[in-house]
């Protein structure tokens, strides 16, 4: 029995599920530069609990660029979505279990 494939995705979720924020960004980085794309936005998301957890201090940097990024890719975003968002991203803070009330108003998995 050889190694399995290579599935980069669930592996930047099983890193960030161990709280393995390096090795997740590496391998995010990778796949950019082999895929000539970013990774999931919904996959991003799931970096802001664990920046939060670790690096505190660079958390709304990282949380305004996923919030840029949303807007960017999804098609005739609103004011009030973008708000919405925002407020959510900033209650993470509190409430690290506010990542689904985020997920659900960014329409991501």
């Amino acid at each position: 029995m050889g190694i399995g494939p290579h599935r980069p995705i669930k592996d930047i979720e099983a890193h960030l599920r161990r709280g393995e924020l390096q090795l997740a960004t590496a391998i995010a980085k990778d796949f950019r530069r082999e895929h000539n794309r970013p990774i999931p936005i919904g996959i991003a998301l799931l970096f802001l609990p664990v920046v939060l957890s670790q690096r505190p201090e660079d958390y709304d940097h990282w949380a305004c660029r996923w919030l840029a990024r949303w807007l960017t890719e999804t098609p005739k975003p609103t004011a009030e979505q973008a708000a919405d968002l925002a407020c959510g991203l900033d209650e993470l803070k509190l409430e690290p279990t506010a990542i689904t009330a985020v997920k659900t108003a960014a329409g991501v998995r």
